[in-house]
């Protein structure tokens, strides 16, 4: 499904934001300051009411890129779903191989697996589903080019699972109305073990972000790809957003993509006054 986002380039408010009709304001966001250095995507989608909020990056949001570690999230709905994962507390026993991470060196559970993004639990989970389960998952989920021939334990690690961040938007939608062919509980799991951050204001951010490499490479120092998937909950509504860009050159930034995506994301909500 495409969005009506082809004669979009910077932003659309609606009339919840905006207020009454008047003269169009200022836009309230410097996208290339946001996006500096970068080409990027950031959409906005209001929930309840089925609207889109903001579209920035029209090409770069049709774009399919590696899904990357946002890829966790229907790994986690399938695990779920088919009782590899009991709770958002479940536990998940190290191996005690050196992955070179403090973070990944050790016992997890699906709230620390989706925060610190330990890659070997989620490899570990795709081997138990198996091929043909994950890719009947995927077509079901209709998530991206459902492209595995990358590997079962690696395809999304800057290899063959593309999807762009329309796709991911489409995605999401489903996700958060418990639309998806997996049950209510491994939806309320998810969503109990997914990240979240509260604003001094209130208003809750919870989701995922990811990180890679262009073409196709899988080690630092190159042009980096950041996603952040995510919801956001204030007193007034229920929002989507999606984060993506691509480095125009090498990052001067030594953060991971998915922590930048992250960032961008909360300076943009931060100045449509909503978190």
């Amino acid at each position: 499904m495409k969005h009506p986002m082809r004669a979009v380039l910077t932003l659309i408010v609606l009339a919840a934001l905006a207020g009454p009709a008047r003269a169009a304001a200022p836009d309230p966001v410097d996208w290339a300051e946001a996006f500096k250095g970068k080409d990027g995507c950031f959409i906005l989608y209001d929930l309840k009411a089925d609207k889109l909020v903001v579209a920035h990056g029209d090409k770069r949001c049709a774009e399919q890129v590696f899904a990357c570690s946002t890829f966790k999230i229907p790994v986690a709905l399938m695990a779920f779903d088919r009782g590899l994962l009991k709770s958002e507390d479940s536990p998940i026993k190290w191996d005690h191989f050196d992955r070179k991470s403090p973070l990944w060196n050790q016992d997890q559970t699906p709230k620390t697996w989706l925060k610190y993004s330990t890659v070997w639990v989620t490899q570990r989970l795709v081997q138990k589903l198996g091929a043909a389960k994950l890719q009947a998952y995927l077509v079901d989920f209709k998530y991206g080019n459902q492209d595995m021939s990358g590997g079962l334990t690696k395809a999304w690690l800057s290899s063959t699972l593309k999807i762009s961040p329309e796709e991911q938007l489409d995605f999401l939608k489903r996700f958060w109305r418990g639309e998806l062919k997996v049950s209510p509980q491994a939806v309320d799991l998810v969503k109990k073990s997914l990240d979240s951050e509260q604003a001094p204001g209130g208003a809750v951010l919870q989701g995922k972000t990811g990180s890679g490499f262009l073409d196709g490479k899988t080690r630092p120092g190159g042009r980096e790809v950041g996603w952040y998937v995510g919801h956001l909950t204030r007193a007034d509504g229920e929002y989507l957003v999606v984060t993506n860009f691509s480095d125009s050159a090498k990052p001067a930034d030594k953060k991971p993509g998915g922590e930048r995506a992250k960032a961008i994301t909360e300076l943009v909500l931060g100045k449509l006054g909503l978190y």
